[in-house]
């Protein structure tokens, strides 16, 4: 039962990736100053998960070597798939009108979909372990799918693509993460003793998505400031649920 709630809740936090796509097509270009604001609350809300609850509660169960290692590890694993598979790091445009546009919608899906595989992890371990931390990391990667899924949609959008297909493109990016939720609970609830150390893998992937790909991109167009202002804003969120969840 454990896990089919793992696997739904990730699903659930998957489909936001398509909410980017709609958003794309109802509302086309879409504002670079409130495209880094997203960015940034984002990783305000992954941030707080990550540090307040997952790492928080690895410390609590397993204490200081066991969660040092669980963080090292979890983010040498997302360093070592960004540098096994393809990544794009370009600045962003949704109004990009050269021939190149199909080409990077393409790359950004795989990105996408390469960040989906640990957040999925990451939802169906910490939910295993912990159900409430596995809600709240839930909640945090819905809100970071939403502008994941405005990344992908966009570059489709101006390539010509009709609205249909790169919605689903973009609903398509974040069907890893129920997958990846289904492994990662069965393997907490069969290997229970490594709890402490799949909470601090989670929290560490988590960290590395943040610093590696969210904050550098939202502080890229020239909009740092309402970058960083939708990063406390994030923070202060899921501080506040977090205490609502207890």
């Amino acid at each position: 039962m454990a896990i089919l709630s793992a696997v739904l809740l990730s699903l659930t936090g998957a489909l936001t990736t398509g909410l980017g796509g709609v958003v794309v097509a109802l509302f086309g270009d879409f504002d670079m100053r409130a495209y880094d604001t997203m960015l940034g609350f984002a990783a305000g809300v992954m941030t707080a998960v990550a540090t307040l609850g997952l790492i928080h509660q690895a410390l609590t169960q397993g204490g200081t070597p066991i969660t040092l290692a669980g963080v090292a590890l979890g983010a040498a694993a997302l360093f070592a798939l960004d540098r096994l598979l393809p990544h794009e790091h370009e600045n962003l445009s949704f109004a990009c009108e050269n021939p190149l546009a199909y080409r990077r919608g393409l790359l950004l899906f795989s990105a996408m979909a390469l960040h989906n595989i640990p957040e999925g992890l990451a939802v169906g371990t910490s939910f295993a372990a912990q159900p409430r931390l596995g809600v709240l990391l839930a909640i945090a990667i819905a809100l970071h799918n939403i502008p994941e899924g405005v990344a992908v949609a966009g570059p489709f959008r101006a390539c010509g693509m009709p609205r249909r297909q790169y919605i689903a493109w973009t609903f398509v990016s974040g069907l890893a993460e129920p997958v990846a939720a289904l492994l990662g609970a069965a393997f907490v609830l069969l290997f229970k003793s490594i709890v402490p150390f799949s909470l601090a893998f989670a929290g560490g992937a988590m960290l590395y998505v943040v610093s590696d790909e969210l904050i550098p991109e939202s502080h890229s167009h020239g909009f740092e400031h309402q970058a960083t202002f939708g990063f406390i804003l994030g923070f202060m969120l899921l501080m506040a649920l977090s205490r609502l969840l207890r």
